[in-house]
């Protein structure tokens, strides 16, 4: 299975927000076997928000938006997705109620305009927020899913572990994934890529990806299978032929950076030295 991360807020197009929601998105869905295929940010417009949103429906099999969901004129999430999918946004007057209530619960009076976060779309599963006032939703498409999540890290994480895991296994077959993560210094990406091509070209799982990083070169290994033990078998297979052919020049063998493998190495002679010296 494959999804599709969208993230909305025109803040997160600025210099000075940084989509998170989207890496811990994936750490999550890797587990249940669920590959991230794209991830999208995507301002607060309505048309852009839809034209996106159309466009993940004709490709992936699970789409997660976060943000958007607030009570104010630029939270266009309910509205995009519900042209996207042409159903009406309904009104449900229980969660209004709650939202009422949680104003209230801090002696407060719930401003008119969170009424817009009591609107629904039709035929979606409301995915309850015990942490802000914005509700989730849950969007069932023949056998595909699509989320809607709150953005505040703080609402999104207890929603997503709480009512999107548990539904989501019951979707996705069974899968596990297995990773290898290499770091090679001193070599060009060029020449990683032309001495290990032969050997990760034959396979379309594990999945090899190589990245250029500042100060060295990353290879990422994927193997996905139906048990935790042939994914693993998988990962090794091909991990050990590019470990073989490219010996020593990999630094990192778990995706630890250059200043923490030094770190463990001093460590290491420090043990060392101080066994000697008992020992005198």
């Amino acid at each position: 299975m494959t999804a599709e991360i969208i993230a909305v807020g025109s803040e997160l197009l600025t210099p000075d927000r940084m989509d998170t929601n989207s890496l811990w998105l994936t750490s999550e869905l890797n587990g249940l076997g669920i590959e991230v295929a794209t991830k999208t940010i995507v301002g607060d417009d309505r048309e852009r928000l839809a034209a996106a949103v159309r466009l993940a429906l004709g490709r992936s099999e699970v789409i997660i938006l976060t943000g958007g969901l607030g009570p104010t004129e630029d939270d266009v999430t309910r509205e995009a997705v519900a042209a996207a999918l042409s159903r009406k946004l309904v009104y449900v007057e229980e969660i209004c109620r709650r939202i009422e209530a949680r104003f209230a619960f801090r002696n407060r009076t719930m401003p008119e305009i969170n009424r817009r976060q009591a609107y629904v779309i039709e035929g979606a599963e409301v995915l309850p927020n015990e942490n802000g006032t914005a509700p989730g939703l849950w969007i069932g498409l023949d056998g595909r899913a699509m989320v809607l999540l709150p953005g505040p890290p703080g609402e999104m994480k207890p929603m997503f572990t709480a009512e999107c895991l548990p539904r989501l296994r019951r979707l996705a077959p069974e899968m596990y994934l297995r990773t290898r993560f290499y770091r090679i210094a001193m070599v060009p990406e060029s020449e990683v890529d032309q001495r290990i091509a032969p050997v990760y070209t034959k396979y379309t799982n594990p999945v090899t990806t190589i990245l250029a990083a500042a100060g060295d070169i990353q290879v990422h290994l994927r193997a996905h299978a139906a048990s935790a033990e042939e994914a693993e078998r998988l990962a090794c297979e091909l991990g050990s032929q590019i470990e073989e052919i490219l010996g020593d020049d990999i630094y990192s063998r778990d995706g630890a950076p250059l200043e923490e493998v030094v770190g463990r190495l001093l460590r290491k002679r420090g043990v060392a030295l101080r066994r000697v010296v008992d020992d005198e």
